[in-house]
């Protein structure tokens, strides 16, 4: 039985690298490329995304994503890849003391390239696509692989409706989810590496799973009302993340056989009006750290959420609302045992929603409220002074984005988004002051990001 799952896993697993690693040996330097997806579909850039830049998605970029990234014609395979670049300046409200800064960037007032990154997206053969990419940071001066989607999706009836359905295996949980609530899309979608942040987030979602796992899982919308999907995760071999990126192996979380993923959801369209509502959520069992000496914890996570859009029939306006409740149950016997817990058993809970507005698919701005609260324990939570996990604040964005239509100069070949991004804390890690012990409050990690950035 353990062979013949372990054989499963390998079947999968090269199934979803072998087209992108196959094409970065093939193409290791095209000299042209552009967004893979709008020059397949022809498409501008606006058909599938909210304000003309990726990645908050219209209902034609859903229904493209559910379709397997395969509508439109490949006639080059150089053209299905294409490249991405963006960083710019942060301000922090308060200098960050030695203790806080990162390697060759000063206390304040730094620039970044925060990522550069390498896509091939799009058909590999009939009812077969993929969205896959390789990353640069630029901050921690790392690269490696990057999100990955692999599709295979078909049409047929029931019960005299339509029915889209698939397999899809991918490197990340979330990353195959179609709504913007999911943590893998969640705003704010282009981020300072370099800016602080809050020590403690939810588990589905956070870095412990994204690009060390692999899935296999299966999905259907019936009726283009009622999506389900159920998957299963899996570590990947750990020499296999170290080739592929991932160098810190052998003290990170590691998942323990099959963890099984879930999604529900329901969506309307009503005239001008598009709306859904739905659960997600992953039970996962991890080995904390890698120490397998000590059994595993468990991380339950389920979700709740919601979107609404209203487009305007000329195009000219558009309005998004996303929601999102999860919580997340953390049976820590491991970790107790292991003396890096004071409870068995924790809680997480966490509160997002923003809202956005696009004019012209031109001129957008957005605005996020988030809220993670959760239990006290002293030892793991032991560097902040409350021994508490809770952060909370708000997140504002403008942003400007000339091109992405159809009338644009050089139509899906090159795109750009100028933005000014302001995160401010009513409390980080705990507390809204002195949160760490040497005076520091939760305003002095506002941070003020401005930067571009720009697709090929």
């Amino acid at each position: 039985m353990k062979h013949a799952l372990r054989k499963s896993m390998t079947t999968a697993l090269a199934v979803t690298i072998v087209p992108f690693a196959s094409a970065l040996v093939m193409f290791p330097t095209p000299a042209h490329a552009i967004p893979a997806f709008a020059r397949q579909t022809g498409q501008a850039c606006d058909m599938c995304h909210v304000g003309g830049f990726g990645p908050q998605l219209t209902s034609y970029g859903r229904e493209f994503k559910l379709n397997g990234y395969t509508w439109g014609d490949v006639k080059n395979r150089l053209k299905n890849f294409s490249a991405m670049i963006y960083g710019g300046m942060q301000h922090y409200s308060k200098d960050e003391p030695a203790a806080m800064q990162t390697k060759h960037y000063g206390a304040n007032n730094n620039w970044t390239v925060d990522q550069i990154s390498l896509f091939y997206g799009g058909k590999i053969v009939n009812n077969l696509g993929i969205f896959s990419q390789a990353t640069y940071n630029g901050v921690s001066d790392s690269y490696g692989w990057d999100n990955v989607d692999v599709r295979y999706a078909n049409a047929t009836m029931l019960a005299g409706k339509s029915l889209v359905y698939g397999v899809d295996m991918n490197n990340a949980p979330t990353v195959q989810d179609l709504w913007q609530t999911a943590p893998a899309w969640a705003f704010p979608w282009a981020s300072s590496d370099l800016a602080p942040g809050p020590a403690t987030s939810m588990y589905l979602g956070g870095d412990g799973m994204a690009q060390t796992t692999g899935s296999i899982g299966v999905y259907g919308m019936w009726d283009d009302a009622f999506y389900a999907e159920l998957s299963g995760y899996y570590a990947l071999p750990a020499d296999f993340q170290e080739t592929m990126g991932n160098h810190d192996v052998s003290t990170s979380d590691r998942l323990d056989g099959l963890n099984p993923y879930w999604r529900l959801a329901y969506q309307k369209t009503v005239g001008p009006h598009y709306f859904s509502i739905g659960t997600f959520g992953m039970n996962a069992k991890v080995y904390p750290g890698n120490d397998r000496t000590k059994g595993t914890d468990t991380h339950l996570n389920m979700a709740l959420d919601a979107t609404y859009q209203y487009t305007t029939p000329d195009m000219n306006n558009i309005f998004s609302f996303y929601a999102a409740a999860e919580h997340e149950h953390e049976n820590l016997d491991a970790t107790h045992a292991l003396g890096n817990s004071t409870n068995t058993s924790d809680t997480l809970n966490q509160y997002t929603e923003n809202a956005s507005y696009y004019y012209k698919n031109t001129y957008g701005i957005t605005v996020k409220r988030f809220d993670l609260t959760g239990s006290t324990d002293a030892q793991l939570y032991n560097a902040n002074t409350i021994k508490s996990p809770n952060s909370a604040g708000w997140t504002f964005q403008a942003d400007y984005t000339p091109w992405g239509k159809s009338d644009s100069p050089w139509g899906p070949n090159v795109n750009a988004r100028l933005f000014a991004q302001y995160t401010m804390y009513n409390k980080f890690d705990g507390s809204s002051s002195n949160y760490d012990g040497t005076g520091r409050s939760a305003s002095d990690n506002n941070t003020l990001y401005m930067g571009l950035w720009m697709a090929f």
